[in-house]
């Protein structure tokens, strides 16, 4: 498959042009935003496309030019994209995370050209879906009803025209079949046309598979961002209360990374245990992948998920993942073959699936390996870059 896609480059894309268009995107000073577009812009270069990237975004409200590791960036307000797909023809438009804004330009300058939408969270949910994150305060539930209006009816009706028109030349990209057919779809109220499932990049270079030796089943790893509750921080800390209740709690291991409003106060009952350490940071992927190679287990609880890429990041590197059986984690965690899944909500199953391992060095080694070699096939850069190729270049 690949020799045939580098062959149709050969052929046919010597002089085109492709277009990303998206919310944001790496800058010296932003080095971390939407990575994951940048790898993928990365490998697309490598394959020999010539890719751009606009970003449209109302923060940028004068027209500005960057080169971010041999990538071509602009990026600015809707008139300025109009003006960029006027001034040059693109033999395609790549879109994530997208908008009105987006549609109201290409529709005014290239309603010709083919068009793939990634469709990847929160820009195809109803508001009602991350109910997690405004339970807590009035003031949290007023923000998300007023969202509710000014944002999210507006763009479930973008999605469903998008969804079913005719006037574009479009196809969709969904990272998972779950959120295909019981988000997007469903809250859209329309069945996406032209629709394909490929998950998100893992880079298994990066996260590269080492056997793990036994001892390593007691080290428990979790990093997870700390900014609202769709990632069941409290799950995972009411897991190791309820395990500090067993008598081998003391020769297990737990390190929690991450950042967030919310990291204080989740962690806090934590704070007085020995064998668990705290770490309030950011860490780069070279970091995370160290860190892979000195633990065993990654908990991984959430509430919502269209495919949990740290989670699946850990298992190319053969870390096993203990999660949630909900949403769209079982299409890329197998119970019992890839990694442990407990019921939703439930810390004491979580518990009770760390405990599974401690006592069961040859299920923590078969688990390990089947997590890498089955993220490999799904997910590594390898399969998901060739399948979006063929998108991009039929």
């Amino acid at each position: 498959m690949s020799s045939l896609i580098e062959n149709d480059q050969d052929n046919k894309d010597k002089n085109n042009k492709y277009l990303i268009i998206t919310n944001a995107y790496p800058h010296e000073d932003q080095l971390y935003r939407n990575g994951f577009i940048h790898r993928r812009v990365k490998a697309y270069q490598a394959k020999g496309l010539d890719v751009e990237v606009f970003v449209l975004h109302g923060a940028f409200q004068t027209f500005e030019e960057y080169t971010f590791d041999g990538v071509h960036v602009s990026r600015g307000l809707k008139s300025d994209l109009y003006a960029t797909l006027s001034e040059t023809k693109y033999s395609k438009i790549l879109i994530h995370f997208v908008s009105q804004d987006m549609i109201d330009a290409i529709m005014d300058s290239a309603q010709d050209v083919p068009i793939i939408i990634w469709v990847h969270g929160f820009e195809a949910e109803a508001w009602h879906r991350r109910w997690f994150n405004f339970m807590s305060s009035k003031d949290d539930l007023k923000r998300i009803l007023q969202m509710k209006d000014s944002f999210y009816e507006n763009q479930l009706k973008l999605m469903n025209w998008l969804y079913q028109t005719k006037e574009l030349n479009l196809q969709f990209v969904h990272v998972s079949k779950w959120f295909k057919e019981h988000i997007a779809e469903c809250d859209a109220r329309a069945v996406s046309q032209n629709a394909s499932i490929i998950p998100n990049i893992v880079d298994s270079d990066l996260f590269n598979y080492q056997e793990k030796s036994e001892k390593q089943r007691f080290k428990v790893l979790s990093i997870r961002p700390y900014a609202s509750h769709k990632y069941a921080n409290d799950q995972s800390v009411d897991a190791v209360l309820e395990l500090s209740k067993r008598p081998y709690f003391d020769r297990l291991e737990f390190a929690f990374y991450g950042e967030g409003k919310l990291f204080e106060k989740t962690l806090l009952p934590l704070r007085n245990f020995e064998n668990v350490t705290l770490h309030k940071s950011f860490l780069n992927q070279n970091e995370i992948s160290e860190l892979h190679k000195e633990y065993g287990i990654f908990l991984c609880p959430t509430r919502l998920d269209s495919q949990g890429v740290s989670m699946c990041e850990a298992m190319s590197s053969g870390l096993v993942p203990i999660s949630s059986d909900i949403t769209a984690i079982p299409e890329f965690v197998t119970h019992n073959y890839s990694g442990l899944l407990a019921k939703p909500e439930d810390p004491v199953d979580l518990a009770d699936m760390i405990e599974r391992l401690f006592f069961n060095s040859s299920l923590f080694n078969k688990l390990s390996k089947n997590a890498s070699d089955s993220i490999e096939k799904k997910c590594s850069q390898e399969v998901v870059i060739n399948k979006e190729l063929e998108l991009i270049l039929s």
